[in-house]
């Protein structure tokens, strides 16, 4: 097959179709709906190619946090590389902004986590947690201790060992064979739990702990290396835990010696009103993971934070050999440190957080009237997180047939009406706008989302 000639319109959407492959999309019914193709952006908008200026009502994957075109994180980008565009870190290299950076990032994580791993984004960052512990389990004699917990509804990248962490269906099946050595768990999805509806937090298993405790014993702790799990459940629909469940979640882990890996790709960096939703619960991990808010988004940065005691593990002078025979060609890339500490200045000039705490409450009370609806089951919020649960029966709970694709629907008349949302797995759709969005444009999303589910229903 000949390379299609690129095109000469305005439209860049013929060249896409014959030669880009998008992530996460139907590339069956991609033509027949067409790329959307954004050529620029200012604050929380995104404007396509034929001008329209849509709200971003996801800030991209959860990530552009400090929303659009903001001149100190591109300045501070050009201004490193104007000095050293790239250093690698392996062997004991480093730049400033790789030094300066980790500094920072140990400063405003919650206390204990005292060395900062750098990856270039969320999937990486699983991947370098769980080989960290089973290394860990490894260096202490115990190789068997190789088994990772993983929450149902959890999602951790689509790497390797991260793809089988991911525990969400559709991620499944089309690869082949699964990595081995991850075990799932019930997550805490009171609206759906496991344990049986309606779910009482305080004496369910899942939601106090025991369940996770019941699947260590029964896989053996000797063998668990380590748990991980969201704060917030993003990808899986919002899923936010009862009060307490991380701190059980950590208790349960100290009991057995199993290491608990707390995955703040989407959380860390303010999107739940807070530095890092662990610390705001008051709980250190052994390992916490980082991505998208690091940056913005502005360029690709994350990382693993490790406790002490692993980090005085990996520096002990008498563990000869001392090798991490781990890393990425961009651990610590320079321009993208530089970003980082350029985002976390304005974070906290600019009194960000307060203003998630704002808005949180604002879309709070926006979001209200929206229960009323026959389609929707459950609304759930964690600051500027929001799953909003579409049902086919509200009483029963039942879920719409899958072939309707009810949430997609509503997620593309939202973009025809000017909001680029997601619909999530099991007609979830999420909103997660950048922190800098206005009252009014709070307003106009939630809007459009009402507008957009009346508008999709079926005729009786």
């Amino acid at each position: 097959m000949s390379k299609a000639t690129p095109s000469t319109s305005s439209s860049y959407a013929e060249t896409d179709l014959a030669n880009l492959v998008h992530p996460l999309t139907d590339h069956s019914r991609l033509a027949a709906t067409a790329p959307l193709v954004i050529v620029a952006a200012e604050g929380c908008e995104l404007i396509d190619e034929r001008g329209r200026r849509i709200l971003d009502g996801s800030a991209g994957l959860w990530t552009v946090n400090l929303g659009h075109g903001r001149a100190d994180l591109v300045e501070a980008a050009r201004r490193q590389m104007a000095t050293v565009a790239y250093v690698a870190t392996f062997g004991g290299v480093s730049s400033p902004p790789a030094i300066e950076l980790a500094e920072r990032i140990v400063d405003l994580a919650p206390p204990g986590l005292g060395g900062v791993f750098f990856v270039s984004g969320g999937s990486e960052a699983n991947e370098t947690a769980i080989k960290l512990a089973r290394r860990h389990w490894v260096r202490d004699g115990r190789p068997e201790k190789a088994v990772v917990i993983a929450h149902d509804r959890g999602y951790h990248g689509l790497a390797g060992v991260t793809t089988t962490a991911t525990r969400l269906d559709p991620y499944h099946g089309d690869f082949g064979p699964e990595a081995p050595q991850i075990v799932e768990v019930s997550a805490p999805y009171t609206y759906r739990c496991d344990a049986g509806v309606p779910c009482d937090p305080e004496t369910c298993p899942v939601c106090t702990g025991s369940a996770l405790e019941s699947r260590i014993r029964e896989v053996g702790g000797d063998r668990v290396a380590a748990v991980v799990v969201e704060p917030v459940f993003g990808s899986g629909g919002v899923i936010v835990p009862p009060p307490g469940y991380l701190r059980a979640v950590r208790e349960v882990c100290d009991r057995h010696e199993v290491l608990l890996i707390v995955d703040e790709v989407i959380t860390g960096f303010g999107r739940t009103g807070s530095w890092f939703a662990s610390g705001a619960q008051e709980v250190t991990p052994d390992l916490l993971t980082f991505a998208k808010g690091v940056s913005s988004g502005y360029v690709p940065l994350g990382g693993v934070l490790v406790s002490d005691q692993l980090w005085d593990e990996l520096r002990d002078p008498a563990a000869e050999p001392g090798f991490l025979m781990h890393g990425f060609t961009h651990s610590g890339h320079p321009v993208a440190c530089a970003v980082g500490l350029a985002n976390i200045a304005a974070i906290e000039a600019e009194g960000i957080l307060d203003r998630v705490e704002e808005a949180t409450a604002t879309l709070a009370g926006l979001l209200e009237p929206l229960s009323d609806l026959p389609e929707v089951g459950e609304i759930r919020q964690a600051g500027l997180m929001v799953g909003i649960e579409l049902v086919a029966d509200k009483q029963t709970r039942a879920r719409f047939p899958k072939d309707l694709t009810r949430g997609r629907q509503v997620a593309d008349q939202a973009r025809d009406r000017g909001l680029l949302t997601r619909g999530l797995l099991d007609d979830i759709l999420c909103l997660a706008p950048p922190f800098t969005i206005s009252d009014e444009q709070l307003a106009r999303a939630v809007t459009i989302v009402g507008e957009s589910i009346v508008a999709t229903r079926q005729p009786v």
